[in-house]
């Protein structure tokens, strides 16, 4: 489990401990109430008793108090940790992690990689050192076939991250598989161009919902 999985965890925990005890302060308080109440019935005759019982009452107020305090703190604890909890859990479900970060940026890289090979105005001597990092390139990509969203994160946020995912793992199988004939064929670079947008367009997708700054991406290059 990560970091912020035990955090969660352990505060939700600490937020049903405080609960319970809130719920048991409350149960001692009501007793102690009902006994003072008990006691204030009585008709006590002898003055001496009479003081006795009007110190056990005031005795029994004073804790009364100190429940109804301890009922409150038990009461905030357990708002501000299951609050906690939740942000916690609210922030793992909108922010991405640190592998689906990297992976994130690593696609990022190698799109712009490709579309720098692809539009590069090569004569036919740099024709196959250009084919060749097309074919690496696309080879890489092709790699996130094997990579999923973070099942932490939200339904929608995992929908957009594996549709990326999948976006860059054809692109580069379809890609690596014709990188000696794309740069010789106006069709295929055309239709790879296409490609391209769309897993752009996905790309951008993930962007704006987990509010990512694209100038960071492009710094990092």
């Amino acid at each position: 489990m990560k970091i912020l999985d035990w955090s969660f965890v352990l505060l939700l925990s600490l937020g049903i401990l405080a609960f319970l005890f809130s719920l048991l302060y409350l149960y001692v308080f009501c007793a102690i109430g009902k006994q003072a109440k008990l006691l204030k019935k009585k008709r006590i005759k002898n003055k001496k008793k009479r003081k006795k019982v009007f110190r056990t009452i005031k005795k029994l107020n004073w804790q009364k108090k100190k429940k109804l305090r301890q009922v409150f703190i038990c009461l905030l604890c357990c708002s501000v940790s299951t609050g906690t909890a939740f942000y916690l859990r609210y922030y793992q479900a909108t922010n991405l992690g640190a592998r689906d970060s990297e992976a994130v940026a690593q696609g990022y890289y190698l799109i712009n990689k490709i579309e720098e090979q692809l539009d590069a105005d090569v004569n036919e001597e740099d024709t196959s050192r250009v084919q060749k990092n097309i074919y690496e390139l696309s080879a890489k990509l092709s790699s996130f076939g094997t990579t999923t969203a973070d099942g932490a994160l939200s339904k929608q946020g995992q929908i957009l991250l594996n549709r990326f995912y999948v976006n860059m793992k054809e692109l580069g199988l379809n890609l690596s598989n014709h990188s000696s004939a794309v740069l010789e064929s106006e069709e295929l670079y055309t239709n790879y161009k296409e490609d391209i947008k769309k897993t752009r367009n996905n790309q951008k997708k993930v962007f704006d919902y987990f509010k990512l700054n694209e100038s960071s991406f492009e710094k990092s290059k």
